[in-house]
């Protein structure tokens, strides 16, 4: 799939917004567990998705500046940590969410 940079760079911000939607629309249902494991798989394939995306980015071919695409890589690296930090570590004062 040939994508300009500008559509990668779109798809990584729908991503984005999918992933916060996503967070805190199940996130205020997660006391059934199935809905917390359907959560975190959408977060992890969003994170996934979006660093693929990003890679794609760093190649050669695209001509972006190169602030904006550790900028990208790093706010997707976040949400990625987030997402471990949210849901499975259990040290985070909060119980893990995927473990009660």
């Amino acid at each position: 799939m040939n994508l300009s940079s500008k559509q990668i760079i779109n798809w990584i911000f729908i991503n984005y917004g999918l992933f916060v939607l996503a967070f805190f629309t199940l996130g205020f249902m997660s006391e059934n567990k199935s809905v917390a494991i359907i959560n975190f798989v959408l977060d992890m394939i969003l994170c996934v998705v979006s660093i693929i995306l990003n890679v794609k980015l760093f190649s050669a071919k695209y001509k972006t500046p190169i602030a904006g695409k550790i900028g990208l890589m790093l706010v997707t690296l976040c949400f990625g940590l987030f997402t471990y930090f949210a849901f499975l570590m259990p040290e985070n004062g909060l119980p893990a969410i995927l473990f009660s």
